[in-house]
């Protein structure tokens, strides 16, 4: 037998602090907003049938050895919406992000003066210490040509000059506190509203860097993904007006994985430089990159229609990780997600929570985009083109020999192709927002994704993906189930909204169907919805006409999102749920029967 030598004996110990530490998460909770640590509790449930685990997660970061392999995780805190998501104890460090349950005072504040002055703009948001999440008071925030100092809680708000429209230059972000490096954002775009940043120092978060706008500056070539074309669409139902066709339901996912260069998740990273797992709901993800690969002065139609691109993509990859220890990366090798966020698109994202788009109706479609999709190259603009395929020409959008077929895209005639070429074109969502035909943005999302149904031929291929909705109606009640005509009827039903977010632009519908008499509608009671999520029971009346055919009516309740704004069901508004209960009314118009006696 050997001696121990010092040697041996620091090797000994060194490996058994490896051995300890194997396996070993450092999890961090943090305020989705503010950025400010939370203590939480998080339940791990197993996959694989050995015990659930607790965990008590206290102060900036706890390390927990929660066992191998992989765990349905749930983090809860006081005044926050619970998150579950899946955990792999591979990970070694993992920040997790909640939502507040209420907006804080000072975001709905200025949320309102924005509204009330179209052109105003500010900077606003919080300071922290990377260490802990500490605040950061009387840092100096200096931002296109003004100053402030961030409060006791770091907090800081910025009054900043008016937009002018024909703006479009870049700013820079600056903020010096004592005991750290100056730190600098560049590359911000001007846009009216309110420039929301979550500036951390210190620490692992880099002193200097440029924000990424995918529209700018898409010059990553992406390889094609690998989802399987199909030969048909899912089934779909038409509905009146308009014979609309009703999105398919499919709930969203309710948290994503992301991948970012450092712990406080604000420093984006391509796949093999991320080291930081930061988990958050989808919605807030959304608002976290909308902004950064759309343009925020951009007309709201387009960011809409962004929104639904930017979200179904995400959760795509929620369901094909790019990575074992998260579903995405936060660069646009990826799509770009970072710690700003803008008004001007999170109210375009609060019009369509939860939508996605689907090619199978059982999960998201990876919804590609690039900045500018017509087939033809510029060779004098300076801008990368990385489609593989430009044969569809100038005017056409496509990549055929990558799945993605011609489509007719006038607005794009003229300007040189930027990036990959599949999918949406994001300039061309603006230049359609702005056309003057002034298409909503589910005639964008349609003409990119699926040639609004086939409209020109192209819908075949890749471009065959189809709107989803996060809402869904069960339990119709109608009392009484027996009138005479000219009478009147309550209908009542579950809503279910699966979103992460509250539906707050839906509008309730009902109809009548017999057939050989079509539809009868009652618009005078449509109802305007605001559902939060989870579920709620909602109710609306519905007078018949004294023309009534007496037999066996179909009694149809819906649910519409409110796209065209006026408050009222038009062609223009998009059919979320449907409920439908075949001969749910009878119509008596032999007065016996009715009363008992005669008239």
């Amino acid at each position: 037998m050997m001696g121990c030598t010092p040697l041996r004996i620091a090797v000994l110990l060194v490996g058994l602090m490896v051995a300890a530490s194997a396996g070993a998460i450092d999890i961090s909770v943090r305020d989705s907003l503010s950025g400010k640590a939370l203590d939480a509790q998080l339940h791990l449930s197993p996959t694989d049938g050995t015990p659930s685990r607790s965990f008590s997660l206290t102060g900036a970061t706890t390390r927990i050895t929660p066992g191998a392999g992989r765990w349905q995780a749930q983090v809860e805190a006081m005044d926050h919406r619970p998150l579950t998501f899946e955990m792999d104890a591979a990970s070694s460090a993992i920040t997790v992000l909640l939502d507040p349950y209420a907006v804080p005072e000072s975001y709905r504040r200025l949320d309102a003066l924005a509204a009330a002055q179209p052109d105003a703009r500010w900077l606003q948001r919080h300071v922290r210490r990377a260490l802990d999440a500490a605040a950061v008071a009387d840092a100096l925030i200096e931002f296109d040509g003004h100053h402030t100092r961030s409060d006791s809680v770091g907090y800081f708000e910025l009054p900043l000059d008016p937009w002018q429209p024909a703006e479009f230059s870049s700013m820079t972000l600056s903020v010096r506190a004592n005991g750290f490096a100056e730190y600098r954002r560049e590359g911000f775009v001007r846009a009216a509203g309110i420039q929301r940043v979550l500036v951390v120092l210190g620490g692992d978060t880099p002193a200097h860097a440029r924000i990424e706008v995918g529209a700018l500056d898409r010059s990553v070539a992406l390889p094609t993904t690998d989802e399987p074309m199909l030969e048909a669409s899912p089934p779909r139902t038409r509905l009146p007006p308009g014979d609309a066709l009703l999105a398919l339901p499919l709930a969203p996912p309710s948290s994503i994985r992301v991948g970012y260069a450092d712990a406080a998740c604000t420093t984006s990273c391509c796949t093999g430089s991320c080291n930081f797992t930061c988990v958050l709901p989808l919605e807030p993800y959304v608002r976290g990159g909308l902004d950064s690969e759309w343009i925020a002065s951009w007309n709201t139609q387009s960011l809409r229609a962004g929104s639904l691109a930017y979200r179904s993509y995400g959760a795509w990859r929620v369901a094909h990780p790019i990575n074992a220890n998260f579903d995405i990366c936060s660069s646009a090798c990826c799509q770009v997600n970072d710690a700003g966020t803008h008004s001007s698109t999170d109210n375009a994202i609060a019009r369509t929570p939860g939508l996605m788009l689907t090619r199978n109706g059982s999960e998201a479609a990876s919804s590609e985009y690039s900045a500018e999709n017509n087939s033809w190259d510029d060779p004098n603009d300076g801008l990368s083109c990385s489609n593989v395929d430009l044969s569809c020409g100038d005017g056409y959008a496509g990549s055929p020999s990558a799945g993605w077929p011609c489509l007719p895209d006038s607005v794009g005639a003229g300007h040189g192709c930027f990036g990959h070429g599949r999918g949406m074109s994001q300039w061309g969502t603006q230049r359609w927002a702005i056309h003057a035909s002034a298409p909503r943005w589910p005639w964008i999302v349609d003409h990119y994704y699926n040639d609004n149904n086939n409209e020109n031929g192209a819908g075949s291929g890749q471009r065959t993906a189809l709107m989803t909705s996060p809402v869904s109606l069960s339990g119709l009640n109608v009392l009484p189930t027996s009138i005479e005509a000219g009478g009147s009827i309550q209908l009542g039903a579950n809503a279910s909204n699966t979103a992460g977010a509250t539906h707050a632009h839906l509008l309730i519908g009902a109809s009548l169907y017999q057939s050989g008499q079509g539809y009868v509608d009652d618009s005078s009671h449509d109802l305007p919805l605001n559902l939060a999520p989870g579920s709620q029971a909602i109710t609306r009346s519905f007078d018949t006409p004294g023309s009534l055919a007496s037999g066996s009516w179909d009694v149809l309740l819906s649910l519409y999102l409110d796209v065209d704004e006026n408050g009222a069901i038009s062609a223009l508004d998009v059919p979320m749920a449907l409920l439908r209960v075949n001969g749910a009314l009878q119509v008596i118009d032999d007065r016996i029967f009715a009363h008992g006696f005669e008239p």
